[in-house]
């Protein structure tokens, strides 16, 4: 794929995502594998650090709005932080076609999860009911937090991706209105993220143009996709097409897992 085409596709996946609070690993990872490079020693370690600076530059004029909730969510963000390494020293201990068994099927639950997430707010929308108060502080979701985050840091460095789709359907069941819910999802998948890229950072050999143009693609990107939350797009309107892009790459994943290119 032409390099340009490839940092268009990575802005537009960069500020679709910024909109959602998540990072776009899950659609980087594949666009750079089939890009011709390799999924393993690029395309992860690379979509991670996409990814962590596209929620990093989202995160800001998140925190700006006043939209993060650091103390119930920085219990998830460290537990996650600490295990994302342990994810990505394990993953060169994974053959190819394994990476790839299970790429697709986190793609897969990510496509799920936001179908139910536009149909659960297109329902809530059609109710009228006062704006959801942010949840208070508790124990109980310190502990919740901090064992879904354990989990999605090691999955998060182990796939390239800041497991995004499973934190913030996590921070909606425990009660945070969606706003809120998309900006401190950004901030624990960007400390995920970059904790993730440490693992492989001793061994990251990527060509400094396709980093170049990834992350200035990411950079306007992000801005592009916060700016369209804060002014009130709707995000079931994007959980939708976004749920059918995924759907397709998951079926093509698959694909190249039981047919080869």
């Amino acid at each position: 794929m032409n390099l340009a085409i490839a940092a268009g596709a990575i802005l537009a996946i960069s500020a679709v995502f910024a909109v959602l609070g998540l990072g776009g690993g899950i659609l980087f990872v594949p666009l750079l594998h089939w890009s011709g490079y390799d999924l393993q020693s690029v395309a992860i370690p690379l979509g991670l650090l996409l990814n962590g600076t596209n929620t990093l530059l989202a995160l800001v004029p998140y925190g700006r709005a006043g939209l993060v909730d650091w103390k119930n969510g920085l219990p998830m963000a460290v537990a996650a932080a600490a295990t994302a390494p342990l994810g990505a020293l394990a993953q060169p201990r994974f053959d190819h076609a394994t990476v790839l068994v299970l790429f697709a099927g986190a793609v897969c639950v990510a496509a799920i999860r936001a179908l139910r997430s536009a149909r659960s707010t297109a329902r809530a929308t059609a109710v009228a009911a006062p704006p959801p108060q942010p949840p208070a502080w508790s124990p109980y979701r310190l502990a919740v937090g901090a064992g879904i985050g354990t989990v999605v840091g090691f999955v998060g460095g182990l796939l390239g991706i800041g497991a995004g789709f499973i934190v913030a359907p996590a921070f909606m069941a425990l009660g945070f209105p969606p706003k809120r819910t998309a900006a401190t999802t950004a901030l624990v998948v960007t400390m995920c993220s970059f904790t993730g890229f440490a693992g492989y950072a001793p061994q990251f050999s990527v060509p400094l143009s396709l980093t170049a143009f990834g992350v200035g693609a990411v950079l306007i990107g992000s801005q592009l996709g916060a700016h369209m939350m804060l002014r009130g797009v709707k995000p079931s309107w994007i959980n939708h097409g976004y749920a059918a892009v995924l759907s397709i790459v998951a079926l093509t994943l698959a694909s190249e897992v039981l047919f080869g290119r």
